[in-house]
């Protein structure tokens, strides 16, 4: 300590940075201390201030809490207050040189004036944010932790005592206002309504340490979470690429330094001579290096997670504005929801490591010149690849789409009996996705061992050079060098590795990004509609068409309409003019409308007027554009020409084929609109659904099932009818509404809608345009308009001006009535009362697998496999295990040999590093090929099989109570993690385990006093991982549950566009969709966010461990082996990363079973339709006869007490060859009748024989392949024409073509490219459509005696 009397005036007033010749050499000067430590981070303050101050005075006050505000004003005073009294004791004191002085009194200015900026910063921020203020922060942090070498400097120099105590004083006071700025301000915020995310009001080291993360981690590992237990999200990322860049480079510096520290290290130890105190500042650089490394990383993360799930909610919510927008004849049901899904998913991981390429290639940059300065021209750098994913994602697309359409048509595929031939053109479609995925993920594989060769061959070359340049110069290889060196070649090598990974994965989400910008630039419809706004109805509102959209609950509203309407549609700026003196709604002149772009027309040169209040009727025989010309006043057809005008933005539409969504019937009915009761009940009169709330065991609150899959054909209809009359509208569109429907309640329905007395519409002053092919309801209307085949006018005026014409009498027989018979119902509209309730609604079962997870799956899993395939999977990864960390050892051995026998042997040792290095990559190659290309084929195949055989036997029961959307996800979601995320996991997982035994012995070998540690850490991470997975497997599954709606949400928006857009709903459906992104958004983001934390806390344990070994090597350095420490400390490097793969890759696995865990789970809980005894064989050629007995047969949907009864006591005897009708009520169990014949629903009481066979002893699916029925809902297979007239391929060409030739198709399809052309539903009307499914029952005459026909020619 002689040396220390003199420092202040001999060595302190230099720059240094270290002081010589005294205080033990191991110290900084006083003057660098001040110009860095002191003087730099204040002038950072003070440009970053004034910045920040002149942003928040633009901001509302949002905080309160003037205690604590006025608290850390005080405390910055006084700061203030103690750096001038600082600033005055150095300028009184005078020492004989004043190097000293001058830098000590700028820096404690600078310091002043800085302070007196974070007092205006401290008071707005505290105000105008609701987090503690970032830049005080990290200011104060880093200035504390600086200060701490300068206040042990002054210390232990020769200075006046009150230079010490005002540095003291103030480095306690400045320790105090940090822990008031970090003081987080949520009690305080004046706006309580809104509800906030913990990380919204936190402070950086809040942040930075997941700290916000410790309740949700906690409340899930106590307990089942909730969707309502989820933080929302926070809106404010608008930041996330600035602070993206900003962290990554940040923690790339850090990066750097850890083989500068190993370098330095060894050679510390190699040199006894240097004192103690420098191996201890060592270890000081290793914890900032480590800690430094955690947590700068942590906050990368966060912002690159929080840019990912920015990313994926704006493309959802893009896709499906898109989607609302798009004309009819774009969208595809498969294209949107493939997009929002699997290309969104892939974009969003490739955004969190985006940055990763930029940086990696710096640290390579920066590594190169480094390792040139270890051994000169011996660097070597690596290559990268791309790749692309195009033509698998357009297989997948393919497959799911076809799979949600055939879960909405599921009831009228088993009863066709097609779910056989369906499953296996689904199954060859997957196969034919692995097909098209093979070249992607061999070039994954390739990609990968490439990324491996640098990381493995890059040291080989290295020490090749190396070896040639010893031979020559007598270099021998010491372990300083060696081990250097390798850490040099590692973190080369090692981002090379990454950068060629989040290359590919770009790359690929380029492919998805052109996927999805393609759908974007897709034109939307061309409505050239015009509107009348010379002389608007009286109640009308003025507006022209569009397709605009109106947040809901913003509607303007009418006069006339109660507060409930439509939302009115943006302006259009094309006006025609028109005849004021007359009132009219519609007004087509020499209007043509044609789905192609080929100059043909489906409607041609049609000019009509239809006048307010008026029903106008369209009449034609099939296929004669009667639903082509409604679509084109609703704008939806894309080719048009001449005129369309309507006087009224208030429409409404009803299809002929019903549009229902997934909810309760009075939410179907209401749609977007408030309720009204008064209206709701004159509404629900008028449709005839009194009796039918009165069957339903809960009413109106009934739900419909997807599609509406729970009623009938006439309650579907009437539901779908209702919702266009609650809408009420000006002008009102109906397709063939009353085809479906029983005759009584037709005419009870068109009396109480459209009857000039009594009709609710008319009552109104509601314009209706009917299309219709029945004779019954021509005496209501004001005007028939009867379209020919071509598409024009072949006659138009009142029944008595057409009656009489021969358009007339060819379209309608003399025989069909011509008058609608009274209703004899009650004209008193009081809602039928539905039972009692006489149940409640199960809770959610509490299913503790969804917290701890269901290791049950594994073993579904494996056994997807099979035993052949583990074998390989396990003898693959310990060879691989094995040559990445063997060669280290042989490295040890080398450096050994050298010293003691320099040079000697050199090409042996070499020669077997050599190879064990390319051994290496060969294992690599082979292990990643087989998982990325065997394994996922072989349980994607083996999964997707069980899955849809699940679907595919289970009884209608399932898809009236599950919703289509949810079954999609896990055909789309839960099987995309079988392809994708599960197999990398399970491959990593157990590589690094096997790794990360290998590299703790080898840590161990610096000193066998680590070996103490292990058992604690083990026990350490055994119980993180057991807290972290309890919560991030329930957030796993909440993920992919929470995506179920929005995958409903966009098939059902596809089915009814055309509805939505008539009603003006896009708005409101898009308001919807924001809802749903934003609540599958928090499980999203939540779980990247633990998955962060884990990776911190992992960190910080590695850096505990590294603290550990370079600690014990230093005290112990008379005793280790430099050999052994350096591959201890070179083993260490990679042993970070090791371990962090191998628990977040475990973690992965864990999280991703879950998706395997549902499908198990589905595939267990979802019954079989086919009962024991079910399984006798069935004649060959039966039914022969066709005869059918049905004795006192009952049938119930529903269990328990939600039973509701559909047949009770029905007997019916059919001889064979007899034609027998069913009639009654729509919803009367005529159609359950069927779907018992069809053993779809089972009978509790009597008995069905078929030519004398019991249905209930025979195959399910046999019985229905064996029966021809035709249904009301309409599939078609995907393929040709000729597949889907002839599924069972039992017809010849000739046979078809003249069975298509007497249905009168032939013409039609022959034009649409013939049996040969894929088959597109919309090649055809609904009417060719029926007559389509007429041919195939008539193509299989022979192979059946027995027809089903369920309203076959309703339309």
């Amino acid at each position: 300590m002689n040396a220390t009397a003199n420092c202040a005036l001999t060595n302190d007033g230099w720059s240094g940075p270290t002081v010589q010749g005294c205080r033990d050499d191991f110290d900084f000067t006083l003057s660098f201390e001040q110009y860095i430590f002191t003087i730099l981070p204040a002038s950072a303050l003070l440009i970053v201030a004034p910045l920040r101050i002149f942003h928040l005075r633009k901001l509302p006050v949002v905080v309160g809490g003037s205690i604590l505000r006025h608290l850390k004003l005080a405390g910055l005073l006084s700061f203030a207050a103690l750096q001038l009294a600082y600033c005055i004791v150095w300028a009184t004191w005078s020492p004989t040189s004043s190097a000293i002085r001058s830098p000590a009194i700028a820096a404690a200015g600078i310091s002043f004036i800085a302070t007196l900026f974070a007092c205006v910063l401290s008071y707005s921020e505290h105000a105008r944010s609701v987090k503690p203020s970032s830049t005080l922060n990290t200011y104060l942090l880093i200035s504390i932790i600086l200060d701490v070498a300068t206040l042990r400097t002054l210390w232990r120099s020769q200075l006046p005592v009150a230079i010490q105590a005002v540095a003291t004083a103030s480095f306690g006071l400045k320790a105090s206002i940090l822990v008031l700025e970090a003081t987080e301000k949520r009690g305080y915020i004046l706006d309580k309504t809104y509800a906030r995310s913990p990380e919204e009001t936190s402070g950086i080291y809040t942040q930075g340490l997941f700290l916000w993360l410790n309740s949700l981690l906690g409340n899930g590992f106590r307990q089942l979470l909730k969707p309502t237990d989820l933080f929302p999200v926070e809106e404010g990322m608008s930041a996330a690429v600035l602070d993206g860049k900003f962290w990554k480079n940040w923690h790339r510096s850090f990066t750097i330094c850890q083989p500068l520290l190993l370098s330095r290290f060894l050679s510390h130890l190699q040199n006894t001579s240097e004192p103690a105190n420098i191996g201890y500042g060592l270890v000081a650089a290793y914890g900032f290096v480590y800690i430094g490394m955690a947590v700068s990383s942590a906050f990368y993360y966060n912002r690159a997670s929080r840019m990912a799930t920015m990313i994926r909610g704006m493309l959802v919510s893009a896709v499906y504005r898109k989607t609302i927008e798009t004309s009819v004849t774009a969208t595809g049901e498969s294209a949107s929801v493939t997009l929002m899904s699997t290309d969104v998913e892939a974009i969003a991981r490739a955004a969190r490591f985006i940055h990763d390429i930029w940086a990696d290639i710096v640290q390579v940059a920066i590594a190169t010149w480094l390792l040139s300065r270890q051994i000169g021209p011996a660097a070597v750098a690596p290559i990268i690849l791309r790749g692309a994913m195009g033509a698998w994602v357009e297989k997948v697309q393919r497959r799911v789409g076809i799979t949600s359409k055939m879960l909405g048509h599921m009831k009228g595929i088993k009863m066709s009996g097609l779910t056989k031939s369906l499953a296996d053109s689904i199954n060859q479609m997957r196969t034919d996705e692995f097909k098209a995925a093979a070249p992607f993920r061999l070039i994954s594989s390739l990609s990968a061992t490439i990324g491996q060769i640098p990381i493995l061959l890059a040291p080989v070359a290295t020490f090749a050079f190396f070896a040639i340049i010893a031979l020559r110069t007598g270099q021998t290889f010491e372990a300083t060098r060696v081990f250097s060196s390798l850490s040099f070649v590692i973190l080369l090598a090692a981002p090379l590795f990454g950068t060629l990974e989040a290359i590919f994965d770009t790359f690929s989400a380029l492919a998805c990004f052109e996927r999805i910008q393609k759908y974007l630039n897709k034109q939307p419809r061309r409505d050239g509609r015009r509107m009348d706004l010379s002389s608007p109805a009286p109640g009308q509102s003025q507006g022209l068409l569009s397709s605009g959209r109106v947040p809901s609950g913003h509607e303007p509203r009418s006069a006339h309409n109660d507060g409930l309407e439509l939302a009115t549609m943006q302006t259009r700026p094309a006006t025609l003019p028109l005849d004021a003196t007359e009132h009219y709604d519609v007004q087509l002149r020499n209007s043509s409308f044609g789905w192609a772009d080929d100059g043909r027309f489906a409607i041609n040169n049609v000019s009509f007027v239809a006048k307010k209040n008026q029903l106008v009727l369209l009449a034609g025989p099939v296929a004669s554009g009667k639903s082509t010309l409604l679509k084109g006043l609703l704008g939806e057809v894309p080719f048009t020409s001449g005129t369309v005008t309507l006087s009224s933005h208030k429409l409404s539409w009803c299809d002929q084929t019903p549009w229902l969504t997934n909810g309760t019937i009075r939410k179907n009915i209401t749609g977007f609109s408030p309720y009204n009761a008064e209206l709701y009940d004159q509404v629900v009169y008028a449709c005839d659904l009194q009796k039918d709330f009165a069957q339903l065991p809960d009413g109106d609150d009934f739900m419909v099932g997807s599609k509406g899959i729970s009623l009938s054909g006439g309650q579907k209809q009437r539901v779908a009818l209702a919702r266009t009359v609650y809408s009420k509208p000006d002008i009102a569109l109906f397709d063939d509404i009353f085809s479906g429907l029983d005759e009584r309640t037709a005419n009870s329905v068109c009396t109480r809608l459209f009857s000039i007395g009594e009709g609710l519409l008319r009552s109104w002053g509601t314009t209706v345009i009917l299309a219709t092919q029945s004779a019954c309801y021509l005496p209501m209307a004001d005007l028939i308009i009867m379209l020919g085949q071509d598409g024009s006018i072949e006659d138009m005026g009142t029944l008595p001006e057409v009656s009489t014409r021969p358009g007339f009498t060819k379209l309608f027989s003399p025989s069909d009535k011509h008058t609608v018979d009274e209703d004899t119902a009650s004209k008193e509209y009081t809602t039928a009362k539905p039972p009692p309730k006489k149940f409640t609604e199960d809770a959610k079962p509490n299913d503790k697998r969804r917290q701890l997870g269901d290791h049950a799956a594994y073993g579904f899993y494996f056994s997807s496999l099979g035993v052949a395939f583990a074998a390989i999977l396990l003898a693959l990864e310990v060879a691989t295990a094995f040559f990445q960390t063997f060669p280290s050892v042989w490295l040890k051995w080398w450096t050994d040999a050298s010293a003691a026998e320099g040079n000697n042997g050199i090409g042996l040792y070499l020669g077997v590093y050599a190879a064990l290095q390319v051994a290496g990559v060969i294992s690599f190659f082979a292990i990643t090929w087989f998982v990325l290309i065997k394994i996922i084929e072989k349980s994607g195949l083996e999964m997707h099989r069980r899955l849809l055989h699940a679907v595919v036997r289970a009884p209608l029961s399932l898809f009236t109570t599950e919703d289509t959307g949810s079954i999609t996800t896990k055909f789309s979601q839960d099987l995309g993690q079988l392809d994708h995320n599960l197999p990398m996991g399970m491959l990593v997982s157990i590589s690094s385990l096997l790794v990360c035994i290998a590299q703790a012995v080898l840590i161990v070998s610096a000193t066998w006093y680590l070996a103490i540690s292990f058992p604690v850490l083990i026990g350490v991470i055994y119980c993180l991982q057991k807290v972290f997975l309890r919560t991030s497997r329930q957030l796993r599954l909440m993920d992919l549950e929470e995506k179920a709606p929005i995958y409903t949400q966009f098939i059902e928006t596809l089915a009814g566009l055309a509805t939505i857009r008539a009603f003006s709903w896009e708005g409101a459906s898009t308001e919807l969709n924001h809802d749903l992104v934003d609540r599958s958004q928090k499980p999203f983001y939540l779980l990247l966010m633990v998955q962060q934390w884990l990776v911190l806390v992992l960190d910080l344990i590695v850096a505990a461990l590294a603290l550990l070994v370079v600690g014990l090597a230093v005290r112990l350095r008379d005793t280790v082996s430099i050999g052994f420490t350096g591959v201890s400390l070179v083993q260490l490097i990679t042993f970070a990363e090791t371990a962090k793969m191998l628990i977040q890759w475990w973690t992965s696995l864990e999280t991703s079973i879950g998706a395997v865990s549902r499908i198990k789970q589905f595939t267990e809980d979802t019954q079989d339709e086919n009962l024991p005894g079910e399984n006798q064989p069935v004649p060959e050629n039966w039914p022969v006869r066709g005869s059918i007995e049905i004795r006192g047969i009952s049938a119930s949907y529903g269990e328990g007490v939600r039973l509701n009864k559909a047949l009770d006591d029905v007997t019916i005897s059919v001889e064979a060859g007899e034609k027998v009708g069913i009639v009654g009520r729509t919803g009367s169990g005529k159609s359950s009748l069927l779907l018992t014949v069809v053993r779809m629903l089972d009978i509790s009481a009597g008995s069905i024989t078929v030519d004398g066979l019991d249905l209930t002893t025979l195959p399910r699916e046999e019985v229905r392949s064996r029966l021809i029925t035709i249904t009301q809902d309409h599939f078609f297979l995907p393929g040709t024409v000729r597949r889907n007239i002839d599924p069972y391929e039992s017809s010849t060409v000739a046979e078809i073509i003249v069975v298509l030739s007497k249905v009168g198709l032939w013409d039609a399809i022959q034009e649409k490219g013939g049996l040969d052309a894929d088959f597109d539903e919309e090649m055809l009307s609904h009417g060719q459509r029926q007559l389509f499914f007429l041919a195939r029952a008539i193509l299989r005459k022979d192979c059946g005696r027995l027809v089903l026909l369920d309203e076959a020619t309703s339309r």
